[in-house]
């Protein structure tokens, strides 16, 4: 709706992950050139970490699409499949044909490293992304781990890159997982935006759609937005097209402060913390309030008796 109101030649704050729509602040640069060294040097086992929103997929889409053709990529989103199965998704990706026989480890690990050995008369990479890769238990991380001990010159072809939330990180840490910890070579957090780049973000991004930032957002807005979102690009992005949306409805040519204010009111779930604050606060009053009227009800009943009281008390007298 707001695109043609505003003028955008696509719409700058959509949800999918578009390279066209990637700002690289520090963070995220910083990533993607760990990702993409690790796979040229090939260091291989690269784990890079993130909240939700930060950013994480749009970086790899980013990734694939500038690897040169030498470098063999099987991307699986959300693997929450047992060790089988997800080798299974990874052959598939990879375009290698292996029947339609009954899953079996050892036959799906042998396929595996056929596909491996057949890259290294070309000298090619084969680099395995697992996005969300904290859904994986540790058996199924423990047994991606064995690939790398596989007994083959053509081992050194393999590269694992696992992105995925900041549990992600738990689970390498632990105990059952230190072998497979000691194999990261490459190991980074990305971190939300901080207010400069929350500003060149929305700026980026409006001017990948055809308008500038002071056209559409005033500064206030604009660091309004950044304090809500606290720096999480989705969620900027969420606020943002909302705030568009009231924009529109209230017919003005620039999201002010006011209008990110009420956009916010409703994107408030966005916000746990606050969110409990405020129901918090909300059945505090009702409690204060339910407080006030059973004393006003009391006080109430404490008059009528002593009235009644008095009436009756005059009555006998007479």
């Amino acid at each position: 709706m707001y695109k043609e109101f505003y003028g955008f030649s696509a719409e700058p704050f959509d949800l999918q992950p578009n390279p066209r729509f990637l700002y690289l602040a520090r963070g995220h640069y910083e990533a993607l050139s760990a990702m993409m060294s690790g796979i040229k040097e090939r260091k291989g086992l690269i784990a890079v970490t993130g909240e939700a929103g930060i950013g994480k997929t749009l970086l790899l889409y980013a990734l694939l699409k500038d690897l040169s053709e030498k470098i063999k990529t099987a991307f699986v989103f959300n693997p929450q499949s047992d060790f089988p199965h997800l080798l299974k998704s990874i052959l598939q990706d990879l375009r290698v044909s292996f029947g339609e026989e009954k899953e079996d480890t050892d036959r799906l690990v042998l396929q595996f490293k056929k596909y491996l050995h057949e890259r290294l008369p070309g000298d090619e990479t084969v680099a395995i992304v697992l996005d969300e890769a904290q859904n994986l238990d540790g058996k199924t991380l423990e047994d991606l781990g064995r690939l790398f001990t596989l007994d083959t010159p053509a081992t050194k072809l393999l590269q694992l890159i696992l992105v995925g939330h900041p549990d992600l990180e738990v689970k390498l840490d632990s105990k059952r997982l230190r072998p497979l910890k000691k194999r990261v070579a490459v190991r980074c957090r990305i971190r939300p935006l901080n207010r400069n780049e929350g500003r060149g973000y929305l700026k980026y991004r409006l001017k990948q759609a055809g308008r500038d930032l002071p056209e559409v957002f005033t500064s206030e807005a604009a660091n309004r937005v950044w304090e809500f979102a606290g720096g999480i690009p989705r969620v900027m992005n969420l606020l943002c097209s909302r705030a568009l949306d009231l924009g529109v409805h209230h017919s003005s040519p620039v999201i002010d402060s006011k209008i990110v204010q009420e956009a916010m009111q409703d994107l408030a779930y966005l916000q746990p913390g606050k969110s409990k604050a405020h129901r918090s606060a909300f059945f505090r009053g009702k409690t204060s309030s339910k407080a006030v009227q059973i004393l006003f009800f009391l006080f109430s009943a404490c008059v009528f008796f002593l009235s009644l009281s008095l009436i009756l008390f005059l009555f006998l007298r007479k």
